[in-house]
Order: C-alpha cells, then structure tokens, then sequence
C-alpha cells in the first residue's frame, strides 16, 4: 500500500463515511489529480479495506482498522523489551500463484519481516495474528507455515541485521528526512501557524501523515540490540510527529477538519 492511500484509509477510520469527491477535494489542494485519487479508492475497495454502500461513497472495513492498526503500532516496538525470540514464516508458493506470493511477500515486508534465506523471512516481534490474516485473505492455506523459537546456530548479529533489513538505506531515508523537516517542513508550518488557515494546517497535517506512514511501513523497528549505534530513527520519528501533533492542536475545534485529526 501507497502511504498516500494509507493516509486516506486513516481519514476514512475517523468518520462514518466520505464521498469520493470529498477526497479528490482535500488530496487536490495537495497535488494529486482526480484520476489518480479514484483509483486508489478503487484499489483500496479491491483489497477489502473500505467498502462502499452507496455510489462514490466509502467506509472503512474491519480489515482496513485492522491493517491500520498493525502499521501505526510498529513505532511502538522502539519502546519494547525484546524477549530474543523469532518469528519464522517460511513459504511455498508455485509460479502459477506468483501475484499472490507477490502480494503475500510485500505484506510481509511492510510488516517488517526481512528475508533470511530464499521463501524464509524473520521477525524479532510476533505479526503471526497479521500473517495469518494474509494468508487467509489471499487463499495461501497449506502453503505458508510459521514458527516461532531462537536460534541455536546462526545467530542474527547487528552486522547480519544490517544486510537483512538493508538498515543503510533506512538511516539514509531518516537522514533525509531529518533534513526536510528542520528546512522545508518546520518553516512552512511556523508560517502557518502564524496565518492561522485552518485548510493549510490540515495539509501540512497530511503530508506529515504521508511521510510517516512512508516510514512505518519501510522500518522494520528493530530491538536496540540490532541496530547500529547512533540510529537516529528514534529521534526522526519523534521530532516529526511532535510537528503532526502542533498542526493538528492548531486546527479550530469548529472547523470541518477537526473529526480528522482527533
């Protein structure tokens, strides 16, 4: 899933429905067309996470809150003891099904699975309620199977972790990202605030959003103990959400974006 779609279905959880021209409406202010706001709402209805009980209307599903969920509690796992346990998901799946084993190992990426050997991917958290879910929704029964223990031989080492995960690309995103917020994002929002534009604070609220669901779904959110000294995803991730959170205090109560942001 696109962040941006992300974003959308995180819109949808905090009404009771939105119409299709409500979104193009809001996402055209940010730069993205009509065209290109329909289908996402349509490829969000296709993989099940928003229904729509009349034409051009839309509602989240228990599997979109249940998605949401899943992605927005990884930063917590910063804050967690890690027991040094692993889940193991291990899967078979023929050529014939390749767009579900497609699906199935993108799922699993942004759950923060990495791969370990060929069809072998690990988790240091539990996602197994999240896997299994996949697997249902995609008809993979009998084709994927789940562990969960330690390692006895080939122990997973920060150094391993690094490769696994290709954490050098992920320090370099929180890098840039740290970058864009001290010089673009935190003057555009001080200027805004100062204006006091509702619809402008809500923008900068969703592309906030944007970006960190950008970052959700790209880390994995590894124990201390396998990431490299000085990670600053921490750091980025707590300044950025510290300035998502001034954006969205500053909305009017009164104002039409105010049910979006609490």
């Amino acid at each position: 899933m696109l962040s941006v779609e992300k974003t959308m279905l995180f819109l949808l959880s905090k009404v009771k429905q939105m119409g299709a021209q409500q979104f193009v409406e809001i996402y055209e202010q940010r730069g993205y067309t009509s065209t290109y706001i329909r289908n996402a709402l349509s490829r969000l209805k296709k993989e099940g996470y928003i229904a729509s009980p009349a034409r051009s209307w839309y509602n989240v599903t228990a599997e979109g809150l249940a998605y949401i969920k899943a992605i927005n509690s990884k930063p917590a796992r910063y804050q967690e003891q890690w027991d040094h346990t692993w889940d193991v998901v291990m899967l078979e799946v023929p050529e014939s099904e390749r767009k579900k084993r497609d699906l199935f190992r993108t799922a699993l990426g942004q759950l923060g699975y990495g791969l370990l050997y060929n069809s072998v991917y690990i988790s240091p958290w539990n996602y197994q309620d999240e896997v299994a879910a996949q697997i249902q929704k995609l008809e993979l029964e009998g084709k994927v199977s789940i562990l969960q223990g330690q390692f006895q031989e080939g122990t997973i080492t920060p150094l391993k972790a690094r490769a696994i995960w290709q954490l050098d690309d992920i320090e370099a995103l929180y890098q840039k990202k740290s970058v864009w917020l001290k010089e673009e994002f935190a003057p555009r929002l001080a200027d805004t605030l100062q204006a006091g534009q509702p619809l402008q604070l809500f923008l900068l609220y969703l592309q906030m959003g944007e970006e960190l669901s950008g970052l959700f779904m790209a880390d994995p959110y590894l124990p201390d103990e396998l990431l490299p000294d000085h990670w600053p995803g921490k750091r980025v991730l707590s300044d950025m959400s510290e300035y998502m959170v001034r954006a969205a205090q500053a909305i009017p109560a009164d104002s039409s974006y105010a049910p979006f942001v609490q």
